[in-house]
């Protein structure tokens, strides 16, 4: 019979592994710096992002290579002031908590409901094209083969939801082998068409910096920062991995290094595949078509169903880091006596946020039932899901890098000036203008009726508003459930 653990306090053994005094009930994990590292990057789904988001940023310049790394230096200076955070708030919650701390418990509530609508939209979008990768992957095998998507977004969905259930080292087993997988097909795929030259032969034209400085700069740098999402949810684990202290900078780092290096060569190597002068207006043409060509061209059919294949694993890798990145919210919200204390239980053998888990699976269960009945078009629901992800993100960052000078301007500490203000100041700029960017061109993000695009828009500004009306209404009715907000103890 399944056990659960009774309400205790935990008692404070070692100041690395446990700095969370306040918790009811802690989550348990013995994750090391690889392991979080995959964990987080399987968010990403980098395969995903090489095969159909690469070929949109070149669509509107060729300085992408040199665009990643300018957003990799962005948001490194970001996790600066990140990591910092969670240096100087030993609690879990992550962004949750961060706000709180920064900007006050209404807006932190306004924050961890700001996430909840981010992730949930991420997982949601990623849901369905899980299901157009695996008909994509039969009519790689099969020919002209037509499924219903929603049926393989099921099976997808479902595995994912039993593997949130258990602890999360088992999740992050799964994630790492997945992961690796897919990068070294990506690395193959670089190095060949590198070495070959591509039609034109080599060119580092497109590492030249002045090719940032085009009419569409504000737009190549919105989709070169949307696609670096996940490197931040490492905090999210802080109760899971071992002397987090060290584990979630070091492993937060090497996650910003890693996709700025990885997106920023697989560009490169796309440009060459369609040839420096000609991959804009390739990209322009038909950016969907520019990766399963080069494939064709450099590989023949057999690459394609190889990509086919681990395309399915990838979105499928990215569901499930999701789906615990949301159980884990969940489960900080019921610590606190915002959602039902029941959520907050956690699994005797497991120490997984069991019960939260079980419930965002139940949720997004529904989500993915009232789609199918809508009838709506399968990439039409994705690319509307992943638009209301992206923008939700950029505001998330924005939130939080406000939040971070704030509370360092407020509170002493021995860190650098430049990690605890500079940086966190230069991140501030530079995700803003993203965010006004895509304020400005939401037709980018989502395709629909200006209708459509203003309820979209709205749907972040909303969560926050409600998370701040709900805090406020605790402040009168509970003090004791506002007094936790942020997982606080004063």
């Amino acid at each position: 019979m399944k056990q659960e653990l009774p309400v205790q306090r935990i008692a404070v053994v070692d100041s690395e592994d446990i700095e969370d005094r306040s918790s009811i009930y802690k989550l348990r994990g013995r994750m090391g710096t690889t392991g979080l590292l995959f964990t987080v990057l399987a968010f990403t789904a980098p395969l995903g992002v090489v095969f159909g988001f690469v070929s949109v940023n070149i669509s509107f310049g060729i300085g992408v290579p040199i665009a990643f790394v300018a957003v990799a230096v962005l948001m490194a200076l970001f996790a600066m002031g990140f990591t910092a955070m969670t240096k100087a708030i030993p609690r879990p919650g992550a962004f949750y908590t961060y706000i709180r701390e920064g900007l006050g418990r209404p807006t932190g509530l306004g924050g961890s409901f700001l996430a909840l609508v981010t992730y949930g939209f991420n997982v949601t979008s990623c849901i369905v094209v899980s299901g157009i990768a695996v008909n994509n992957l039969l009519g790689a095998f099969l020919g002209d083969v037509s499924t219903p998507w929603w049926i393989w977004s099921m099976v997808m969905f479902g595995i994912a939801w039993a593997l949130s259930y258990f602890n999360v080292e088992l999740s992050a087993k799964v994630l790492s082998v997945i992961l690796a997988v897919e990068v070294l097909a990506v690395a193959i795929f670089d190095a060949v068409i590198i070495v070959n030259g591509g039609p034109e032969g080599p060119s580092f034209e497109p590492w030249n910096p002045v090719n940032l400085f085009t009419p569409t700069i504000g737009v190549l740098l919105l989709f070169s920062i949307g696609v670096f999402n996940g490197f931040e949810a490492t905090a999210i684990y802080r109760d899971e991995v071992k002397r987090p202290s060290i584990t979630i900078p070091r492993a937060t780092f090497l996650a910003v290094a890693f996709l700025g290096v990885f997106y920023a060569i697989s560009a490169f190597a796309l440009i060459l595949s369609a040839g420096t002068s000609n991959a804009v207006s390739a990209a322009q043409a038909d950016p969907t078509a520019m990766m399963p060509d080069a494939l064709l061209q450099y590989f023949g059919a057999f690459a394609n169903q190889v990509i086919a294949i681990l395309l399915v694993t990838s979105f499928f890798a990215s569901g499930l880091s999701l789906q615990n990145i949301l159980s884990r919210y969940t489960h900080s919200l019921a610590v606190d006596g915002i959602f039902p204390k029941a959520l907050s239980t956690v699994h005797a053998k497991h120490g997984s946020p069991h019960r939260a888990a079980v419930a965002v699976g139940a949720v997004l269960l529904l989500v993915l039932l009232i789609l199918v009945i809508s009838g709506g078009e399968a990439n039409a629901l994705y690319a509307a899901a992943a638009g209301v992800a992206f923008y939700g993100m950029l505001l998330l960052l924005c939130l939080t890098a406000v939040a971070m000078i704030v509370y360092f301007r407020r509170n002493k500490t021995s860190m650098s000036f430049w990690r605890t203000l500079v940086a966190p100041v230069i991140a501030l700029l530079g995700i803003g203008f993203a965010l006004l960017t895509a304020s400005f061109n939401m037709e980018l993000l989502v395709v629909g009726d200006p209708l459509l695009l203003t309820v979209l828009l709205l749907i972040p500004y909303l969560s926050i508003a409600v998370g701040i009306a709900l805090a406020l209404l605790l402040r009168r009715r509970n003090a004791e459930t506002y007094r936790r907000i942020g997982r606080a103890v004063d």
